[in-house]
């Protein structure tokens, strides 16, 4: 008995191995044709990059023959006329050697004039008629030749213009309380602007505007009139649900706190002429009668530097056109579109520096303006802050932003 019990414990435990064995065999089977499915969807995808990449060269050489093609039919067509031109002269000088042959017989004996005037006539008739319409055919070679010209200038341009257009995204990436259109502007007079939601696969036209209501990226970019497109770049976006500040204000956090920052420079309405000849003390006093306190230095720069910490509110990089940092004057509030910081701030880069509620460290007895002006070019950056002599002073490039 205990024989066999031993023989069905052996037989068991080889079972066991066989079955062992065979799981293993399959799990390194299936992981084999996982690695194969792999390699293959690789190289497929490899296959598809090469053949979009010869097929826009097709296109290209496509272009390039169809280009080649119709000035060559140009040319042939100048040829033709040129040929037709001086046969056309030809035939006038045969006729002119006829009516000299006719003046001659006019000189003649016994020949009845009034036949002859009436000969000559006609001959002076079909003459003009010639040269009216070698006239015509001169003037449609012209223009034939006109435009040919045009056709290989149009394609010396090309030749020589390599330099792709500046796209511009309108508006600005930043965050938004209600649905946005968005719009690409371009550099130059003839261009077709594209966008493509959440990444670059599907790019659509976006010369008239498109609805958008929805966090994520956009991509977009602009192709000028001979061909040259702009990279593609990326633009963030963030729709909010609701939005606790109220009229023309937007929440930032600030040291774990939220701080509602006016959208545009005091009185904060857009398109409003913003408040300068203003001192520390009377700043402080409209935003106090209004229930609300003059932005602290900290306050103001969250609010200009978004969510990224930029530089500028727009981004890293000083960039002219982007805010009213060149100029002669200050602009109406929120003008300058793309001057927006992510929160939704317009104009905290130049324009008009701004009070804040902020004294000078190594100068406690003066308080800080923040932001640049409409002419301090690159020094306009979301750091940048002097002090003022005295809090009654006014200066005529100087406003002011509430807080709450």
């Amino acid at each position: 008995m205990k024989k066999e019990n031993k023989t069905n414990k052996s037989a068991e435990q080889n079972k066991n191995k066989k079955n062992g064995k065979r799981n293993l065999i399959i799990l390194i089977l299936m992981f084999l044709l996982l690695v194969c499915l792999f390699i293959v969807q690789c190289q497929l995808n490899k296959v598809k990059e090469a053949a979009l990449a010869e097929q826009k060269l097709q296109e290209l050489a496509l272009r390039q023959q169809q280009i080649l093609d119709s000035l060559r039919a140009e040319q042939a067509k100048a040829d033709s006329l040129k040929a037709l031109e001086e046969a056309r002269i030809a035939d006038s000088l045969r006729l002119a050697d006829s009516l000299r042959l006719a003046d001659s017989l006019a000189n003649l004996p016994k020949v009845n004039t009034d036949s002859l005037k009436n000969v000559r006539d006609s001959l002076r008739a079909v003459r003009k008629a010639r040269r009216d319409s070698l006239d015509s055919l001169a003037r449609i070679e012209k223009a034939k030749l006109d435009s040919l010209n045009k056709l290989r200038f149009a394609d010396s341009l090309r030749n020589s213009d390599k330099v792709p257009p500046t796209a511009e995204i309108t508006p600005p990436a930043g965050r938004y309380y209600s649905p946005i259109k968005l719009k690409v502007k371009c550099d130059e007079i003839k261009c077709k602007t594209f966008v493509s939601i959440g990444d670059t696969l599907n790019p659509q036209d976006a010369s008239k505007g498109i609805e958008y209501n929805k966090t994520g990226s956009v991509f977009f970019l602009a192709e000028d009139s001979v061909g040259n497109r702009s990279a593609w770049e990326e633009a963030k976006y963030d729709m909010a649900s609701d939005n606790v500040c109220g009229k023309n204000a937007f929440p930032v956090p600030v040291g774990g706190k939220t701080v509602c920052v006016d959208a545009y420079e005091y009185p904060n309405q857009p398109d409003a002429t913003p408040k300068d000849m203003v001192s520390q003390e009377e700043a402080a006093r409209i935003c106090k009668n209004e229930g609300k306190h003059l932005c602290s230095i900290e306050e103001w720069q969250a609010a200009c530097r978004g969510k990224d910490g930029f530089k500028y509110s727009y981004g890293n990089g000083y960039k002219q056109s982007k805010c009213n940092t060149n100029t002669k004057s200050a602009k109406r509030s929120g003008r300058k579109t793309q001057c927006r910081s992510w929160w939704g701030m317009y104009d905290m880069n130049g324009n008009l520096w701004e009070w804040t509620s902020s004294t000078s460290k190594q100068h406690p007895d003066k308080f800080l303006v923040a932001g640049g002006a409409w002419n301090t070019n690159n020094e306009s950056s979301c750091s940048e802050s002097k002090f003022s002599f005295y809090p009654q002073n006014q200066y005529p490039s100087v406003g002011f932003r509430c807080c709450k």
